[in-house]
């Protein structure tokens, strides 16, 4: 176990009573100081916890070797390319893929712990319950958000894709029930910011994936979003976080094809971004 200097817990002893298969924590980061603690202290029931940085800036290494000793860095390459080679430097077929900003609970560690013990699945799917401004969000489209994360590395890999990093998997992939936390924006600023980072890279992988700009599309999507998420989703009861939510998704759905066709008159104009 590289759970840090902190020795072992009776959370990680009860946990492991009777385990014979090994399981991996993997967990990428960049500038993670706020969440890294909380994400490597619900990793510690994992036989070994594996960290890969892309070279922070802040003190996100210095907080994980408390945890861990496992830890390298690399140059960002994107999330898929970095979430492939941080699985393949755990020493365990099993691996759990977590993200800094989620939180595993002792009931969903307990029943990762009996699931790997089969071998009648090559991953798992958990339900991912994310946190708004310190509540949970249960409506809007956002729950139940179901996650491929506990996989076997020798069957799973991530393509090559700008977003929607779902793995691809060699093998049937079964369902757990307990909730993998989620803490998600921390300000307003940060939610603007990471919506125009996703969505201009949504708009990248669209044009990768050869799709062409359509201005119905850009007229109509927002809208069609945002009463998807607030009506049929029931955005609506989650309150003001639901509108703010639904809101920024159609914000978000808007930028996406706007930078789409930013980026498809460049490419007709062969300029530069």
């Amino acid at each position: 176990m590289q759970s840090g200097k902190h020795g072992a817990t009776q959370r990680e002893a009860i946990l492991r009573t009777g385990d014979t298969v090994s399981i991996s924590a993997v967990v990428i980061t960049y500038n993670e100081e706020a969440n890294i603690e909380r994400c490597l202290a619900g990793l510690a029931f994992a036989d070994e916890i594996v960290v890969l940085d892309s070279l922070s800036t802040d003190r996100t290494v210095d907080l994980a070797r408390h945890y861990t000793d496992r830890i390298s860095q690399r140059e960002f390459t994107g999330y898929a390319d970095q979430k492939n080679a941080a699985m393949q430097l755990a020493s365990n077929d099993w691996v759990l893929v977590v993200d800094a900003d989620e939180v595993v609970t002792d009931q969903l560690a307990a029943e990762i712990r009996k699931a790997v013990e089969s071998d009648a699945y090559a991953a798992y799917r958990m339900p991912r319950l994310s946190y708004f401004w310190g509540k949970p969000v249960r409506h809007c489209g956002w729950y139940p958000d179901y996650v491929v994360k506990l996989m076997r590395k020798s069957r799973a890999r991530y393509p090559d894709r700008l977003v929607h990093e779902t793995p691809d998997v060699d093998g049937c992939v079964g369902t757990l029930k307990s909730d993998l936390l989620h803490y998600t924006y921390r300000s307003f600023d940060e939610l603007c910011r990471k919506m125009v980072a996703y969505a201009r890279a949504a708009a990248r992988q669209k044009l990768a994936d050869g799709e062409r700009f359509r201005l119905r599309k850009m007229l109509f999507a927002p809208g069609l979003m945002f009463l998807k998420k607030y009506i049929i989703k029931q955005g609506f009861r989650d309150g003001l976080r639901g509108f703010v939510i639904c809101a920024m998704t159609q914000v978000g759905v808007f930028l996406r094809y706007a930078m789409l066709w930013e980026m498809s008159v460049c490419k007709e104009r062969d300029c530069h971004e």
